[in-house]
């Protein structure tokens, strides 16, 4: 398995990651915005037994708090990280929950229309073939099945930003690894999803409250402007959104 430079970063900064992911157990914002977004949508998901994909799942906190809304539900997370699936299955205990070692940009472990709902967390923004890794997500989707994807997204204008960062707060930067940090375009998404879905939507997620964020590298804050906030991090503007995608 390759290892692209997110990859790559992601397991230098392997100690910090893990302490991210254990403190990631509070409900974040993002989660309550989608357990709504959920619930307006999609409520006819709480019917019957579900199966749910968690992809890049990290510490498995996004199904750990979807476990108790589809309390009938199996989960299938998916992770390229050994340590962060282990950090997964000391949360998610019994025989609801599989975990598969893969990669984004295969899949190999799961099979075409699989799943009635796929969830992909904070992790589209940071790869190096998002276009590929949205494939993937279609493919192992049942048809009529749904997507939610938190990630960064122009909505208002069609222009995709690809950059790289270091943060030199992180061992990555300073060995000289970048991750790369990508905004794209609702009319670039558009076009990667044509004949493959029968509806794609962006949802903006405008958090309610302040983030506060007192560090030197990556880390969320918000700053008030014009009645909106705007999230920061690292000194870039954030354009959080969720894209829902209907196989």
């Amino acid at each position: 398995m390759s290892k692209d430079k997110y990859q790559k970063a992601l397991t230098m900064d392997s100690r910090m990651t893990a302490t991210y992911y254990r403190k990631s157990i509070a409900k974040t914002e993002q989660q309550k915005f989608l357990e709504s977004l959920l619930e307006k949508l999609d409520p006819d998901l709480k019917k019957g037994q579900l199966s749910i994909a968690d992809i890049a799942c990290g510490g498995g906190t996004l199904s750990y708090h979807l476990s108790e809304i589809f309390a009938n539900g199996s989960f299938c997370l998916v992770d390229f990280q050994e340590n962060a699936l282990e950090i997964a299955k000391e949360l998610l205990q019994g025989d609801r929950y599989s975990f598969f070692l893969d990669n984004i940009y295969s899949l190999n472990s799961l099979q075409d229309d699989s799943f009635d709902l796929v969830c992909c967390w904070q992790a589209l923004s940071w790869l190096k073939e998002p276009e590929k890794a949205l494939q993937q997500l279609i493919r192992i989707t049942k048809p009529g099945g749904v997507i939610y994807i938190s990630s960064l997204f122009n909505i208002d204008h069609d222009v995709d930003v690809y950059s790289q960062v270091y943060d030199l707060t992180r061992e990555s930067g300073s060995q000289g690894n970048a991750y790369d940090y990508n905004t794209y375009s609702a009319r670039t998404v558009h076009r990667w999803l044509e004949n493959l879905a029968s509806n794609v939507s962006f949802i903006p997620f405008n958090p309610e409250i302040d983030f506060s964020y007192e560090g030197k590298g990556l880390g969320t804050y918000t700053v008030d402007s014009n009645a909106k906030k705007l999230q920061i991090s690292g000194g870039m503007l954030m354009n959080w959104a969720i894209l829902r995608i209907k196989k």
